[in-house]
Order: C-alpha cells, then sequence, then structure tokens
C-alpha cells in the first residue's frame, strides 16, 4: 500500500523511502533538456543563416559598387582617348613639326571627372628605334606589316610630309637633291624571297644604329642578329648570333620564329638572348611600328641620337638636346648641323621631324575602380583613328 505523502509514479519506477520513510516519485528531467537543446540549436541555425544571407547581400552589394566604378572608369579612358584625338588633329592642322614642348605631349597631370580622377599621357611612338625598319623587304611579304590595313597609307603619308620638307629645304639652300627610300626589291628578278639574299634585305643603316644602341645600353650587339631573324622571312640565321626556328624548337614549349614584322615590343622576350633584365632595358627605347615609320628627331632621346653615328658621345648629344630650340627642329638638316653629325643618305632619309604614330596613356580612378588604356593612335590627313588598344598592361 503507498503511503499518503507519495507522489504518483510510474509502475516501472521502484520507489525507495528516504529518511522520513515518504516514498518520493523521480521526475524525467532528460526530456526536459532534449528540448531545450532543440530550440537552442534551432537558434542557432536560424541566426547564422541570416547572418549569411545578410552578409552575401553586402558582397553583392559591394561587388556591384566596384563594377559600377570600374565601368565609369573605364568609359573616363574612352573619353580621354576622344580628347587625345582632337588635340593630334587641331596641332597638324597648326604645325607641320612634332616636338616635346607641343600641347598633346604636356597634357595636365590630372584632369578632374565626377567622383574620381583621370590622368593622360600621350608620347611619340615615333622617337624610338622601330624594329620593324631591320627587314626592307618587310612590308611587301604578306602579314607583315604591324597594322596591315594603314601600312601602305602610312608610307604614302610620311612620303607626301617628306617630300614636302625636302622641297621647302632645297628652295632655302637652291639645291634638288631628293633623299629616297630604300627599295631594295628589283621586279624583273623573278621570284624574290627565293632569290635575294641576307645581305640584299637587311637594312644595314638600321642594323648598325641598332648595335650601336645595344652597345650603349651594355648589352651584346650580337643580339641585332637574332631579333633581325625573328623579323625576316627566311630560315637562314646570320652568322653568328642569329636564330630560327632550329633554336627555339629544341625550348620547352617549343615555338617557331615569327618570321614577319612584329606586332609589339613584348615578342621582344621570346627572342633567344633576351632575359627580362635585358628587356627592361631595352624596351624603353624601341617599338614596332610598320615599316618604313621614321625616326623623329625632335622626341627621340639622346641615347638614341648618339647612336646614328659611330663613335658619337652620349654626354654630347645630352648637351645637343638641351640647347634644342623650344619650337624644335625645323628640319633633319637643321638637327644634323647643330649636333654636327654625319650620316649617310640612306640614314637620313628615314629621319623626320614630324610623326604619325602615337601612343596613349589613360588611367581612371573611380571610387574603388581602376581602369587603364594603352591606345596607338595613327595620324593622318584624314585625321585621328585608333590602330590598336590594351587594356590593364601595354605589353
Amino acid at each position: 500500500m503507498k503511503s499518503s505523502a507519495c507522489c504518483p509514479c510510474p509502475a516501472e519506477v521502484v520507489p525507495h523511502p528516504d529518511l522520513s520513510g515518504a516514498i518520493p516519485c523521480p521526475i524525467n528531467r532528460n526530456q526536459a533538456g532534449v528540448a531545450l537543446i532543440t530550440v537552442l540549436l534551432i537558434v542557432f541555425l536560424a541566426s547564422i543563416t541570416a547572418t549569411s544571407l545578410a552578409a552575401l547581400q553586402q558582397i553583392a552589394i559591394r561587388r556591384s559598387t566596384v563594377l559600377q566604378h570600374q565601368q565609369q572608369a573605364r568609359l573616363y579612358t574612352f573619353g580621354a582617348e576622344q580628347w587625345a584625338t582632337l588635340l593630334l588633329a587641331r596641332d597638324h592642322k597648326e604645325s607641320e613639326v612634332d616636338h616635346a614642348n607641343e600641347v598633346w605631349a604636356n597634357p595636365p597631370p590630372a584632369l578632374p571627372v565626377a567622383g574620381g580622377a583621370l590622368s593622360v599621357r600621350v608620347r611619340d611612338l615615333q622617337g624610338c628605334f622601330n624594329l620593324n625598319n631591320l627587314w626592307k623587304s618587310a612590308s611587301s611579304t604578306p602579314g607583315n606589316s604591324a597594322e596591315p590595313a594603314s601600312d601602305t597609307e602610312a608610307e604614302q603619308e610620311q612620303n607626301k610630309a617628306d617630300q614636302k620638307q625636302n622641297s621647302n629645304q632645297n628652295k632655302a639652300e637652291g639645291t634638288t637633291d631628293h633623299p629616297t627610300t630604300p627599295k631594295p626589291t628589283d621586279s624583273s628578278s623573278g621570284d624574290s624571297e627565293a632569290s635575294n639574299s641576307d645581305q640584299a634585305q637587311l637594312n644595314q643603316a638600321q642594323f648598325q644604329v641598332l648595335q650601336r644602341l645595344l652597345t650603349s645600353l651594355e648589352l651584346k650587339p650580337g643580339l641585332a642578329q637574332a631579333i633581325t631573324d625573328w623579323i625576316d622571312p627566311d630560315q637562314d640565321p646570320l652568322f653568328p648570333d642569329g636564330a630560327e626556328d632550329s633554336d627555339y624548337n629544341v625550348k620547352n614549349p617549343a615555338y617557331l620564329a615569327a618570321n614577319r614584322s612584329m606586332y609589339s615590343i613584348s615578342e621582344l622576350r621570346l627572342i633567344r638572348g633576351i632575359d627580362q633584365e635585358t628587356y627592361d632595358k631595352l624596351a624603353p627605347l624601341v617599338c614596332a611600328l610598320p615599316t618604313n615609320a621614321r625616326l623623329n628627331v625632335n622626341t627621340a632621346p639622346a641615347q638614341l641620337l648618339a647612336a646614328l653615328s659611330e663613335g658619337y658621345d652620349l654626354k654630347e648629344m645630352e648637351q645637343v638636346l638641351e640647347n634644342r630650340p623650344d619650337e624644335g627642329y625645323k628640319n633633319v638638316d637643321d638637327f644634323l648641323n647643330a649636333a654636327k653629325l654625319t650620316v649617310d643618305a640612306q640614314l637620313k632619309a628615314q629621319l623626320s621631324v614630324n610623326s604619325q604614330h602615337f601612343l596613349l596613356q589613360a588611367e581612371a580612378r573611380v571610387g574603388d575602380g581602376r581602369a587603364m588604356l594603352y591606345s596607338i593612335l595613327y595620324r593622318d590627313e584624314n585625321g585621328v583613328r585608333v590602330l590598336q588598344r590594351n587594356f590593364g598592361n601595354q605589353d
């Protein structure tokens, strides 16, 4: 019989009397603990889910904002490109001489734009050594032009400008001497690519300038042969430092020589003997333009101009450039006389005081967005047009 002090308890539980004689009934505390833990777990999972959703939303908003800023910055660089084309077109109408003191060459350090900043720099690409001039017949080979659609137009425009310049110079001097551009191809010799030798097609004047430039940079002059073999259309390496397909087939991974004009100076990295240190020294002084693009003596650096003549002192050339007229040299002869340089007719014909190819470098920042644009601009009598665009990196 149960005591009156005893609480009801399940039948399967055997109660044990305590000291007072009453038999207590045990409470099922395990079930209450499990329910509490379940509730806490649900609340925890709900909190984690809500926090994750909020974080993903913040990331999405952040990403959208950055993309919007980056797109706006990119549009600003296109605006800078249009601004540069207008400057170059106006300059072409006002002056036949291009020099480093003109408006296009000295833009403001920063242009104010809504929500950010824009910086613009325009560089004369004909103030550097054109690697494609190493091979005379490059323009006659299909696919060799650095800008196929406008290579012929560029040459015609440059020849027209030079003829006009020489005409004015001859009138002043009372002479009728006209420098001629090199033309090694003989139309009556049958198959020119099969019959012409390396020496017949190699532009010796430009080749020697490159060798002297490499020497002044403390680089191996033999690199000029490897660069020439990369451009020339044949498979015969120049002796002793030339390189053709057989030299590149053994590399890992293997590749072939281009055997055409360069499209970008970044191709120099593929040429045998040119490592990163060599490239860093040479790249600022060279460019890859259509064949026969002439060197502008008003914008070329002293190191390159000193390489025009054997044994010319670099410090002497730097002194000549310090005394250069504010409006640049009016013609090539003025520069040669000031520098006391003597060059042959072939090399003189590849010098100029005006330019058709320019490089635009535009950088825009809007909020957290940043855009870089490198555009190669070509200018002629028909205006200024874009030949190439690169985003992010010039090469």
